[in-house]
C-alpha cells in the first residue's frame, strides 16, 4: 500500500497552496498526492476517505484562513469518523496565528507553523519512515501545554520553484518574502519575519518558462514590490529593481510576455516611491496602475499602527507616480478599533485632497487577525454618514474594494473569539512553550 498525502485548499488560497506544493512534492519519498479545493469539489469528503482506505498511511494537510476555520473543524471531524489512521495537519493564516485554538478545537494533529515548505516535506518523510513527525517548524500539544518549535533558519526562495510547472499549475512569482515593519494589525512580519528575495536569475527563469506555455502577463507576489533587492524591505532597491526589471525586458517581453510590477497581488509603500525607480518601472512595466499601502491618512493613526510613514509620503508617492504616468490605488483601511472622529476627519482631508490626482480609493474595514498584536481587539465600525460619504466615492467610480465584506469577516471573528474557537495573540504566549530550532 502506498503512502498518501491529501492537501485541502480553497480558492482564495491557491497561490499558497501552489507554493507550498512546489517546496514539498521533490523532496517527500513513496508518497502519492492528492489536491482538493473544497469550495469547487463538493464531494471531497467521499473521495478522501476512498483514497485513506487504499492508503498504507495517510497525511491530510488542510490550508486556510480565519474566516474558513468551522469549514476546516467541521471536514475534520467528519473524515476522522471513516478515517482512523489518518494524520491531520494545519497551516496557513490561521493555524500560524492559533496554534492553540487550531489543536485544541478544531481537531488537528499537527500545525506547520510559518513556513511550509521545508517542514511539511520533514513531516511527511518523518511519517513514511515512521519517526517522530513533529518537526522543527511545527506545533503541537504534549501534558496539555502547546509546544511550539520554531524555525530558525528562513526559507531560501532560490531552493524552491515558485509554483509547481510539472502539475502545469502556475501564479504569481513570489518575489520578496517577509517584512521588516511589523505592522500591527498584520501577520506578515509575524508569519515569514524579516524580508528577502528570490534573485532575478531565478525570476528570469520562471518568468521564462511561464510566457514558453502562453502566460503573457507575468505578475508578481511581494509585500512591498519597491523595496525588492534591499535590505530592510522597505527603501528602494535602487541598483536590484533596474536589473530585475531589464532582464525581464530581455528574457519575456521580446517573445510576447508583458510585465506587470507595483499592481495585484503585491503592492508598495509610499515611503518606497521614488522618481529614479518611477522612472525605470515606466520604461519597462505594461502595467499603468500602482497599488500604495497608505492604510489611513491620520498621521496619529499611521504610528499608532508602525506604519513608519507619513500621510505626506503618500501625498508626494502619488504625486511622483501620476508624473510618469500612472494611475494610483490607494489602500485605506476604516475601523480600527482607536480611531477617532478627528482620526476620520483626517482621512476625509486626504482623500479630498488626493482626489485632484488620478487615484482610486481602495477601502477595507480592519480585521483583527490572530498572530498580530490587535487579534484580541474589536473594530469600530462606521456611522452612518460615514457611509454615505464612502458611498458617494464608490458612485463617483473614486473608491471600491470589499470592506462591506470585510466588516461581516471581522464579526464573524469576533464571534469565534466569543465561542473560545480563537486564541489571542497574548493567550498564545501565554499558554506555550517555545523552543528554537
Amino acid at each position: 500500500m502506498e503512502n498518501c498525502f491529501v492537501l485541502i485548499f480553497s480558492k482564495d488560497n491557491k497561490y499558497s497552496s501552489n507554493i507550498l506544493l512546489a517546496g514539498i512534492e521533490p523532496k517527500v519519498k513513496d508518497y502519492s498526492i492528492y489536491l482538493f479545493q473544497w469550495d469547487s469539489d463538493r464531494s471531497f469528503i467521499h473521495e478522501i476517505v476512498d483514497i485513506g482506505r487504499k492508503c498504507r498511511r495517510i497525511v491530510i494537510g488542510f490550508t486556510f484562513m480565519t474566516p474558513q476555520l468551522l469549514i476546516a473543524r467541521d471536514a475534520v471531524e467528519l473524515l476522522r469518523k471513516h478515517l482512523n489512521n489518518a494524520i491531520f495537519v494545519a497551516g496557513g493564516p490561521h493555524a500560524t496565528g492559533d496554534p492553540l485554538g487550531t489543536l485544541t478545537k478544531l481537531g488537528f494533529d499537527l500545525v506547520v507553523v510559518g513556513e511550509g515548505e521545508e517542514t511539511l516535506a520533514e513531516v511527511l518523510n518523518a511519517v513514511s519512515s515512521c519517526d517522530e513527525f513533529r518537526v522543527c517548524g511545527t506545533a503541537f500539544i504534549e501534558d496539555d501545554r502547546l509546544i511550539i518549535k520554531r524555525r530558525v533558519k528562513q526559507v531560501d526562495l532560490d531552493h524552491h520553484a515558485p509554483f509547481p510547472y510539472w502539475r502545469n499549475r502556475f501564479n504569481p512569482i513570489e518575489i520578496m518574502r517577509g517584512c521588516s515593519s511589523a505592522c500591527h494589525f498584520c501577520q506578515v512580519t509575524y508569519t515569514f519575519g524579516m524580508p528577502r528575495y528570490r534573485s532575478v536569475d531565478s525570476i528570469a527563469r520562471y518568468s521564462k518558462l511561464m510566457v514558453s506555455k502562453g502566460l503573457k502577463d507575468i505578475r508578481f507576489i511581494a509585500p512591498n514590490s519597491l523595496g525588492y533587492g534591499s535590505p530592510d524591505g522597505i527603501k528602494p532597491g535602487f541598483e536590484a529593481i533596474p536589473h530585475l526589471l531589464e532582464r525581464l525586458h530581455n528574457t519575456i517581453v521580446e517573445n510576447g510576455g508583458r510585465i506587470f510590477f507595483g499592481t495585484f497581488p503585491s503592492e508598495a509603500r509610499p515611503d518606497s516611491v521614488s522618481d529614479d525607480i518611477v522612472r525605470v518601472m515606466k520604461k519597462y512595466v505594461s502595467n499603468d496602475r500602482v497599488i500604495i499601502g497608505v492604510q489611513s491618512g491620520s498621521n496619529k493613526i499611521l504610528k499608532t499602527i508602525r506604519r513608519n510613514h507619513t500621510v505626506e509620503d503618500a501625498v508626494t508617492a502619488i504625486q511622483v507616480l501620476n508624473r510618469y504616468g500612472f494611475a494610483v490605488d490607494v489602500d485605506l483601511i476604516f475601523g480600527f478599533p482607536f480611531e477617532d472622529a478627528d482620526d476620520l476627519g483626517d482621512t476625509l482631508r486626504f482623500i479630498q485632497e488626493v482626489r485632484k490626482f488620478n487615484v482610486r480609493f481602495h477601502l477595507h474595514t480592519f480585521i483583527p487577525l490572530p498572530g498580530t498584536p490587535y487579534s484580541d481587539l474589536n473594530p469600530k465600525f462606521l456611522d452612518s454618514e460615514m457611509r454615505i460619504r464612502i458611498a458617494k466615492l464608490v458612485g463617483l467610480g473614486k473608491a471600491y474594494g470589499e470592506w462591506h465584506k470585510q466588516e461581516s469577516i471581522a464579526k464573524l471573528i469576533m464571534e469565534l473569539r466569543s465561542r473560545g474557537f480563537i486564541y489571542s495573540f497574548k493567550d498564545v504566549i501565554k499558554a506555550s512553550r517555545t523552543y528554537t530550532c
